[in-house]
């Protein structure tokens, strides 16, 4: 897929550059539901205050909300033998928690459900049908690896007509199979919209903008860094195709790319390794998201003359550094947040309260489903006071046209965020249009800071400027006798 020039990401839905709309994931709706905010909570569904007091009693508290009575179920399909799974999980109970000290949504009460996918697409499956026809989950959220999401979207999402909306698989096709300018079948792209409209993506950003947004990094930063010579290594599923094709059809154009490879099921990364550095490669640029613990270990202890990094969804969990023994040191990975960032006014108050919450700190995928859930508080909320509702949960027909239409602020990875429109090529995925525009996905890098953490690493942003936290820094082996 050539990349799109601006022109083209207009035609196809994508917002223009000029525009202000983020990729995040959200909190308040900020055009239509202005009445909804105020100096005590101004972004509704947040859970957090902007002067940190309790919101003081109102004349209207004592009356009987719309949605009285009724509880709104979400389930949350995860991988819990994956940290970023159970931090999905999380994400969601902690934003549910908030919700209900806040008086629920306009009334109603809020329960989270968990349907442990194992990674699996048949497993994530069952679990969706077990939380719609079982649980009674009137919506759900989450699902990891595309195969996963494309066998619950085709099996269960829309055979049930309930709303998803995903929250840690990049996978571009149920993008695609939503927008009405799809005609897989012998059916119209109306028809396959209707069939498929209810998929949402509230983050990661899909495969080919992950791609373009490697690339732009790369291009940005390979003068600052030094990088002349890059050798692509990308895990070799068929899901994750359409990134590694994406990266190395233009990567050529902006640096020497002598080593273009997939890789699965490696133990010894040593042949890999030595070929890097037979060919005076600077970086390795990997694309790795289930088997990148033993390539950053022998990266580490053979010290090997080139830096490493790219996309490496391990080395997202806080618990990556202890698993490593500190050899996650000077490896850097594309993300959403870090612990550390600033990315918006909520980002911090947001990992202090899951920190307080859980013990832990959140991964993106947990900050993205924390977020996903106020989306449903706020376009809830828009349904009852523009629409009317009262006196039961709305449904999809009438929340699809709202998440569709509506800009919603307020979020933990950015200010505010819209979906892509059902005639976009990638329908109901997360308006992007670059790392400069937008200032994620943000480039972070496993460092030592005593002044963070005296005896463990810490997940500093080096890129973009406006979420740094500290300069990129190079092994101290590399470029002399290992």
């Amino acid at each position: 897929m050539p990349d799109a020039s601006e022109d083209d990401r207009r035609d196809d839905g994508r917002v223009d550059r000029r525009s202000l709309l983020k990729y995040g994931g959200s909190g308040a709706v900020a055009a239509g539901l202005a009445g909804c905010q105020s100096p005590q909570n101004p972004y509704p569904g947040s859970g957090i205050r902007a002067d940190g007091n309790e919101e003081s009693e109102s004349e209207s508290s004592d009356l009987e909300e719309p949605l009285s009575g009724e509880t709104v179920r979400i389930g949350v399909l995860a991988p819990l033998d994956l940290p970023l799974g159970r931090s999905m999980g999380d994400g969601a109970r902690l934003a549910a928690k908030q919700l209900r000290e806040n008086g629920g949504i306009k009334g109603a009460d809020v329960e989270v459900v968990v349907g442990d996918t194992k990674a699996e697409p048949a497993e994530a499956a069952s679990q969706h049908k077990r939380l719609v026809n079982q649980e009674n989950c009137d919506l759900t959220m989450g699902i990891f690896l595309g195969s996963a999401l494309i066998s619950t979207l085709d099996k269960s999402i829309a055979p049930l007509e309930t709303i998803h909306i995903t929250t840690a698989s990049a996978d571009p096709r149920a993008g695609r199979v939503v927008s009405k300018t799809n005609t897989f079948t012998s059916n119209t792209g109306e028809e396959e919209y209707e069939q498929f409209k209810y998929h949402f993506r509230a983050g990661p950003i899909n495969l080919f903008d992950l791609a373009d947004a490697m690339l732009e990094f790369v291009e940005n930063k390979k003068d600052d860094l030094g990088w002349e010579r890059v050798a692509v290594l990308t895990e070799n599923p068929q899901e994750f195709t359409p990134y590694h094709d994406k990266l190395v059809e233009s990567l050529d154009e902006i640096v020497d790319v002598p080593i273009v490879q997939r890789v699965g099921g490696v133990a010894d990364w040593s042949p890999f390794y030595n070929n890097i550095e037979d060919e005076n490669c600077d970086v390795a640029l990997v694309g790795l998201a289930l088997i990148g613990n033993s390539a950053v270990n022998q990266w580490a202890d053979q010290r090997r003359d080139f830096e490493f990094g790219g996309i490496h969804v391990p080395s997202q969990s806080y618990s990556f550094w202890g698993s490593t023994d500190g050899n996650a040191r000077h490896v850097f990975t594309m993300n959403a947040m870090t612990p550390q960032t600033n990315n918006t006014e909520l980002t911090q108050p947001f990992v202090e309260a899951y920190n307080e919450e859980f013990d832990d700190v959140p991964i993106y995928s947990g900050a993205i489903t924390y977020d996903a859930v106020n989306i449903v508080e706020q376009a809830i909320t828009r349904a009852v006071e523009d629409e009317g509702v009262e006196g039961e949960i709305p449904g999809p027909e009438t929340l699809i046209p709202i998440l569709e239409e509506g800009t919603f602020g307020g979020s933990t990875i950015l200010d505010e965020f819209q979906f892509t429109p059902p005639d976009a090529e990638y329908a109901h995925e997360p308006q992007w249009t670059s790392i400069e525009e937008t200032g994620v996905p943000v480039f972070q890098q496993w460092q030592l800071d005593p002044e963070v953490a005296e005896d463990y690493g810490t997940m500093h942003s080096f890129h973009p400027e406006e979420n740094k936290t500290a300069d990129y820094t190079v092994p101290e082996w590399i470029g002399g006798d290992g």
